[in-house]
Order: structure tokens, then C-alpha cells, then sequence
């Protein structure tokens, strides 16, 4: 049997917010596994009401950074140190279902599953009561977009089989430690903390895959998730609504989210298949750039970032190469024109 570790880290969140996913994370019908809060940096302490209402619960434990390490460099501290063979970084804004570990971890009975995510929904119906998904696993296009595959679709059971999927969400997925140790960069970059926050979780899913490994999404996993950033309902279709919808993002977002993309693409795409789909790559970051010229001139203020860490993601991409296993076509059928 696996021992699992689940990790949430709070930043500023409210005590209600972390009552109630604690509360679910420990009520899991599962046996060998722990729950850790580990407090990054808030302008105010929760500690004491955490401790009154888990401390008695031997499945909990408390941490504290001291500082705001970012999403990225508060789950490699506790992932470097845990010792369990599964380890699931989990949002504060998320509340489990009963059987949400034990689910998710069952995956890993085959060897070559690195990572695993279930079927996260959307904690409020939709006006007409129907139940709307949040994500289920992460599909990559031929232009490089990352995107929660079902987000905002009406939960009618088109996603209720267990396949592999590109990559997993950061919000509540399980990762096997051991392949975690054969993508780590340095002594404890498993999530890249040169991204700080925003897809991180594609970066390392496509390291793992580029290593061999397998990401499975496991239907019967279901989460309930609060999502801060995420895809405007129709997308591109509708540009007046996605206008908006962006507009409503706070700057780092739109920073993070614009900076961390290209640097997923730069330290991880290579060979025959990124040839092929250059046009595609080339036509979608031409088309970002005109739109932020126009309609978000504030996320220039990343370009310094991009400049200052490109050496350094150079460096990362030479030593991801260098682990890697699989070929170009290997990896190139994942990218599709959706």
C-alpha cells in the first residue's frame, strides 16, 4: 500500500476557506496518509485555530515557511522532506469527496504512472442546476496552448472514463516521489520556482512525460474547486467576454500566466515535432503579444523577467534533454489542433 502525503499551502486564505478543505482532506477513506498545512507567508496566523480544532488528529501536521516562497517553492520544501511514496499538493479552494485519495492513488499500481488528477467540478451549479466541470486533466494544441481539457462544460458524463491526458492540474493531483526524484532540478526544483506560480504544473507534467512517465486522469476522483484564474467560458469565440474576463485578472496573474507559458515551451518543446507545428506556435504567440499591445499593455511589464531568466531556463532546458527518454513523435501526438 502507498503512503501518501497531501500538502496545502495558505497564503492570506481565510479560516474558513482552510477549515473546510482540511476538514474534507482528513475525512478520506484511506489509511496511510497525512494532511500538512504549511503556512507561507500571511499577514495574519491561523495557526492557533488550526491546532484547536486538528492538532488532536495524529493524520495532521502544521509547517510554516516564514515567507511567501510561492506556490512552487512551498510545495518543493515539503515534497524534499516527505518521505511518503505519494505526494498531493492540494489547494486551499478545493473540498475533497470521501474517496478522493484513494481513487486518485489506485493509478499507481501501474509503474509507469508518474502523476495522476481527477475530475474537478465546480463547487456551485450553474443557473439552470446543472453541474458544471472545473477541469479534468490538461490537453496541449499544436500552437502550444495548455488548457484544462472540459473546463466550463456541463458535466453530462462525456469525461467519466480513466485515460491518460497530457498533463495534471498543481490544484489536487498526485505525483509519485520517485519520478518526482528523476525530473528534480538541483537539489529540490521539482515545480520550477523561477515560475513562482502559473503553470508550473504543465512544466513538470511535460518533464515527466518527456522522462517516460505517464499522466492518468482518473474519473472517480472527484473534487469540488473554486478556481481564481481560468479559461473565460467560450474562450476566442467570444473576444468581448474574454476581453473582460481577462481584465478581472490581477497583474501578477497575467504576468505569471504570460511569462511561464513561453518558459514551458523554451526549457521542454524540441525536435521534428516542434518543427512541424512552428507556424502554429509562432501564429498564437504573435497573436498574445498583439493583444496584450492592445488591450493589456501592464503584462509587458513581465518582458524584463523574460529577459533577466531566459539564460537560466536555457541551462534547465539543456539538463531536461539530458534526462529524456522518449523521441519526438512520441511526445508530438499529444499536441493537437484543438
Amino acid at each position: 500500500m502507498h503512503t501518501v502525503a497531501v500538502n496545502v499551502v495558505r497564503y492570506d486564505h481565510p479560516w474558513s476557506v482552510i477549515r473546510d478543505c482540511i476538514t474534507s482532506a482528513l475525512a478520506q477513506d484511506l489509511d496511510c496518509y497525512t494532511v500538512t498545512v504549511t503556512e507561507n507567508g500571511s499577514r495574519d496566523s491561523i495557526k492557533d485555530a488550526l491546532l484547536s480544532v486538528f492538532g488532536e488528529n495524529p493524520r495532521f501536521k502544521y509547517e510554516d515557511n516564514g515567507t511567501n516562497l510561492g506556490f512552487a517553492g512551498a510545495h518543493n520544501r515539503f515534497i524534499v522532506q516527505s518521505a511518503a511514496d505519494i505526494v498531493v499538493p492540494l489547494n486551499p479552494d478545493t473540498i475533497l469527496t470521501p474517496g478522493y485519495l484513494r481513487s486518485l492513488t489506485s493509478v499507481f499500481a501501474d509503474s509507469r504512472v508518474g502523476a495522476a488528477t481527477g475530475k474537478m467540478v465546480k463547487p456551485e451549479p450553474s443557473a439552470d442546476g446543472s453541474q458544471l466541470l472545473d477541469g479534468t486533466g490538461i490537453v496541449m494544441s499544436r500552437g502550444r496552448r495548455g488548457r484544462e481539457r472540459g473546463q466550463n462544460e456541463v458535466d453530462r458524463g462525456q469525461f467519466d472514463h480513466s485515460h491518460r491526458v497530457f498533463g495534471v492540474s498543481g490544484t489536487a493531483s498526485a505525483y509519485r516521489k520517485s519520478a518526482l526524484e528523476k525530473v528534480r532540478i538541483g537539489e529540490r526544483e521539482y515545480f520550477d520556482e523561477d515560475f513562482f506560480a502559473y503553470w508550473e504544473d504543465l512544466d513538470l507534467s511535460w518533464r515527466l512525460r518527456l522522462a517516460g512517465y505517464e499522466c492518468i486522469y482518473e474519473p472517480q476522483a472527484v473534487i469540488y474547486h473554486s478556481r481564481v484564474a481560468g479559461q473565460s467560458k467560450n474562450g476566442y469565440r467570444r473576444p468581448v467576454e474574454f476581453i473582460k474576463h481577462h481584465r478581472r485578472l490581477p497583474l501578477s496573474i497575467l504576468r505569471w500566466s504570460w511569462k511561464n507559458q513561453l518558459f514551458c515551451i523554451v526549457k521542454n518543446d524540441f525536435g521534428w515535432s516542434l518543427w512541424r507545428d512552428c507556424p502554429f506556435i509562432i501564429a498564437r504567440q504573435i497573436a498574445m503579444l498583439a493583444y496584450i499591445a492592445v488591450f493589456e499593455t501592464r503584462t509587458l511589464g513581465a518582458v524584463p523577467d523574460l529577459c533577466r531568466l531566459l539564460p537560466k531556463m536555457l541551462e534547465k532546458r539543456r539538463l531536461i534533454m539530458s534526462k529524456r527518454v522518449v523521441d519526438a513523435k512520441d511526445i508530438g501526438k499529444w499536441f493537437v489542433n484543438k
